[in-house]
């Protein structure tokens, strides 16, 4: 391909849509023109000529969302408790340097004041190079039906990604950088699963009662989600915001499980976290 373009994707409302819708769209879009951190995806910018809605257009993620990675490499990223410990070793490194990615992209968004709502694998993207960038601000088309249920407000119905969602915003609808950080928790569960999907085999409808009682998920059966990266992810299900951590401590968290890992890694000066071999791919 010429180095001189760029592949692009290109996003628009699809379906009935109201000029709110579009105006939100468009409000999204003046916040993400603003975002700059390598582990958040970017927007190129807005094309107004493509009829009643704008196109957003963004970088193409050529190597897809981290869902499907996840799904895709399952047979490799699953290691048994009998594997070498080389292996359990080098998968651990490999699932930990994806977390620390993107709780450093979650926490720019954070310092930007900006609350993702639908934060998830699905919702995440692989560059070219193997970086892994959060996306899809409320603009995704892609929804998993059965894990999602209809909020009616204001006569109009909303998608919800129950499962990937904090009690507190279940219950009252609220939302904030603590609400993300559940999801975090659920994203980190996700990847040491392999891209499993959460509460298996659960109905929606059913979890928050589920929750309430105190159950969660459990720990993941592999053995590169050692006990120490359960409970980092138990910590961002606590049931009190307050007692959950900030993205600021996740990163460190994250961090500081992966350091005895670190002849494993490259550490760029950008903060971005990349494999040395064994790359996303």
């Amino acid at each position: 391909m010429d180095k001189s373009r760029q592949e692009i994707a290109l996003k628009t409302l699809k379906g009935a849509f109201s000029k709110s819708d579009v105006n939100s769209l468009l409000e999204e879009c003046l916040l993400m023109s603003n975002f700059n951190n390598p582990n958040v995806l970017s927007l190129i910018g807005v094309c107004a000529d493509l009829g009643s809605a704008p196109g957003i257009i963004l970088p193409y993620m050529s190597r897809g969302s981290l869902l499907s990675y996840l799904q895709k490499e399952k047979s490799h990223l699953i290691v048994g408790e009998t594997s070498e410990e080389s292996t359990v070793l080098n998968v651990r490194k490999q699932l930990l340097s994806v977390c620390l990615q993107v709780a450093n992209g979650m926490n720019y968004l954070a310092s930007q004041r900006f609350i993702h709502r639908d934060f998830a694998a699905r919702n995440c993207l692989i560059a070219d190079n193997g970086v892994i960038k959060v996306a899809d601000f409320g603009l995704s088309e892609e929804v998993y039906t059965k894990n999602y249920f209809n909020q009616f407000k204001e006569s109009k119905s909303v998608k919800l990604p129950v499962k990937w969602m904090a009690l507190e915003s279940l219950y009252y609808g609220i939302f904030s950088e603590k609400s993300d950080v559940w999801s975090y928790g659920i994203l980190c569960w996700e990847v040491f699963s392999a891209g499993k999907i959460p509460y298996p085999g659960m109905d929606p409808t059913g979890l928050v009662e589920l929750l309430d009682g105190g159950q969660r998920l459990s720990c993941p059966h592999n053995a590169a989600c050692s006990e120490d990266v359960y409970s980092l992810m138990q910590q961002c299900w606590r049931e009190s915001p307050d007692d959950r951590p900030l993205f600021s401590d996740l990163v460190a968290s994250v961090n500081a499980l992966i350091m005895p890992l670190a002849p494993y890694l490259i550490v760029s000066n950008d903060s971005t976290f990349q494999l040395n071999h064994d790359h996303i791919y």
